[in-house]
């Protein structure tokens, strides 16, 4: 009997051991199952951590590399507005070096500097440069190099409250110079015109009014000076409103389709009288059948102009009138075999009120602006106006206009 209590007391010691035993290997699958889990979360979250920290890195490259060809391309542009900038441009730093600069500015400096105080730079420019850099204050000045004139504006550059250089700009401003420069010539030299036939008018007024006059020749002879005058001074005042609205483009060219051989003959009969005074033959070679489209009445004012000069200064001569079409285009050339001019007179001979003998246009009542305005004609039609001549030999006005 208590040998079979043993026995199944060994029996069930053996099947808790055994049942121990598969729980055991439960609990350790249970434990490998988690750990495999584990481990494979583990992996995930540092393929998945790797994996972020790429994606951050590429979308970081990404954002510099945008951010870097955003730069570029402003960069890019801010140059090509530099360059694009009608005037001179530089930006000297701190340290007096040239950091920015454009091909202008470039091109006036004309040398390899890197400073402002490099000796090799040109005296007058390189006194303006210093100028702006170490007195740290804005200015404009007009400065004139190498025959050309610039107004200069010099801006000082603060950094954080600290002077950090200066920007310079030079304005290419010679036109507007030249154009001052003949304003004022011109309104001296209209002064001077005016003045004279008023003077003239004014003296001979003053005589006939005194108490004591009553000759009555030099009476007669005064008024018939005062018409002359007074028709002079009408000239040039028309002249000159002329002129101004040729200069600034408003007069209206009424363009029509005429003969110019029949222009020309007309012109020569309205002149006979004052051909046959002065013993001036005229010869005319133009084709009779061609005709010319342009503006009759401003064609007639450029041709009794030449016609004008070569009756005062060709007297006893012959006047020659070619024409001829090449290529479209109308030439004509008003020859005389007059006094001539002088070859340095010739470059001047087309400017207002110029004159190379001072007293033969006030001897003939010419308002001075004759050619100035012919040649205004001229290129307002779209043609062109030369003069070549030789002292004693006489004048010849070259003369191409659109047929």
């Amino acid at each position: 009997m208590q040998q079979k209590q043993n026995n199944l007391t060994m029996f069930i010691l053996i099947l808790s051991g055994l049942g121990m035993i598969a729980f055991s290997q439960y609990l350790v699958g249970q434990v490998i199952v988690l750990g495999i889990g584990l481990g494979a979360l583990m992996y995930t979250h540092r393929y998945m951590h790797d994996k972020f920290r790429v994606e951050l890195e590429n979308e970081k490259k990404i954002v510099k590399d945008k951010a870097s060809t955003k730069t570029e391309d402003a960069m890019s542009k801010l140059n090509a507005i530099i360059e694009a900038i009608p005037s001179a441009l530089v930006y000297i730093n701190e340290r007096g070096e040239f950091e920015v600069a454009n091909r202008k500015f470039n091109a006036i400096l004309n040398i390899d500097a890197i400073n402002v105080y490099d000796s090799d730079i040109e005296g007058s420019l390189r006194q303006i440069l210093l100028d702006a850099f170490l007195n740290e204050k804005q200015f404009i000045r007009q400065q004139k190099f190498e025959d050309v004139d610039y107004q200069v504006l010099a801006v000082p550059m603060l950094k954080n409250n600290r002077y950090d250089g200066c920007m310079i700009i030079m304005q290419d401003v010679t036109r507007l110079v030249d154009g001052e420069r003949m304003q004022q010539r011109f309104i001296a030299d209209a002064s001077h015109e005016l003045k004279t036939p008023i003077a003239s008018i004014k003296g001979m007024i003053e005589i006939i009014n005194r108490d004591d006059f009553n000759d009555d020749q030099t009476l007669e002879e005064f008024l018939a000076q005062i018409q002359i005058e007074s028709s002079r001074l009408e000239t040039i005042v028309d002249d000159l409103l002329l002129q101004s609205k040729l200069t600034a483009d408003k007069v209206h060219l009424e363009k029509t389709e005429f003969n110019l051989k029949q222009f020309f003959d007309g012109l020569i009969y309205e002149k006979r009288r004052e051909l046959h005074q002065s013993n001036i033959e005229v010869v005319l070679n133009c084709p009779s059948d061609v005709t010319i489209e342009a503006d009759h009445f401003r064609l007639n004012q450029v041709f009794t102009n030449l016609f004008n000069n070569a009756i005062n200064y060709a007297k006893g001569g012959r006047i020659k009138i070619d024409c001829d079409i090449s290529r479209d285009k109308w030439n004509i050339q008003f020859k005389d075999n007059g006094a001539g001019m002088d070859e340095a007179v010739l470059p001047h001979v087309f400017e207002r009120f110029y004159r190379g003998d001072e007293s033969r246009g006030r001897e003939n009542g010419s308002s001075g602006l004759g050619l100035a305005i012919s040649k205004s004609i001229i290129e307002a039609h779209g043609g062109s106006i030369d003069v070549e001549s030789t002292v004693g030999k006489g004048t010849n006005f070259k003369i191409k206009l659109k047929s």
